[in-house]
């Protein structure tokens, strides 16, 4: 891949970090994970991953996170590709605006820009979501109130030509990233 921006969007526990890191692994491409942002606020408050967050922190995390597209528009070469991960939902401005940033971030790079969907059964979400590396990670861990987000609170929905919709449940991370690769390569 060359000046490439994949952008994973999915529910919690679909597998967008460990699909992105199989990306990473089998390119050049650099990593964005949302919870590098997240996770500058979250060790400060002692997030648990399952009580409700404070409203102010998605404001403080904007600041780290705009601060990070501003490296990548500013300090990389025109010719790295990346991969960001994130958790958007229709209807909220906020992620509607994060969309829109990393679009139009892939814009001013003149980078192909690709969103991917995820989506995973509930059986599989209900199996990744308690796990360790998630506990670790200070990611939401509550099977039962994911569950509920992710029943009542549709993806964002994005029009994109370059849009790709991938389900995990069964997809080896490998295949996943083998899979979103070839898409790329194929738009290039």
């Amino acid at each position: 891949m060359n000046n490439t921006i994949i952008y994973l969007i999915g529910h919690y526990g679909v597998g967008k970090l460990t699909v992105a890191k199989a990306i990473c692994a089998a390119s050049d491409a650099r990593l964005f994970d949302n919870h590098l942002a997240n996770n500058v606020v979250f060790s400060l408050i002692r997030a648990d991953g399952k009580t409700p967050l404070p409203e102010r922190v998605w404001d403080m995390i904007g600041v780290i996170r705009s601060q990070a597209l501003a490296a990548i528009e500013e300090l990389t070469p025109p010719s790295a590709s990346f991969v960001l991960t994130n958790c958007l939902i229709e209807g909220n401005p906020r992620d509607h605006a994060a969309y829109g940033r990393i679009a139009d971030l892939a814009a001013r790079r003149q980078s192909t820009f690709i969103p991917v969907l995820l989506r995973a059964s509930d059986a599989a979400h209900a199996a990744r979501i308690p796990s360790a590396d998630r506990v670790e990670r200070i990611k939401h861990t509550d099977v039962a109130s994911a569950a509920e987000k992710r029943h009542t609170s549709e993806l964002l929905r994005i029009i994109h030509p370059n849009r790709l919709d991938l389900d995990t449940t069964d997809l080896p991370p490998a295949e996943a990233a083998r899979i979103i690769i070839e898409h790329a390569e194929h738009l290039a």
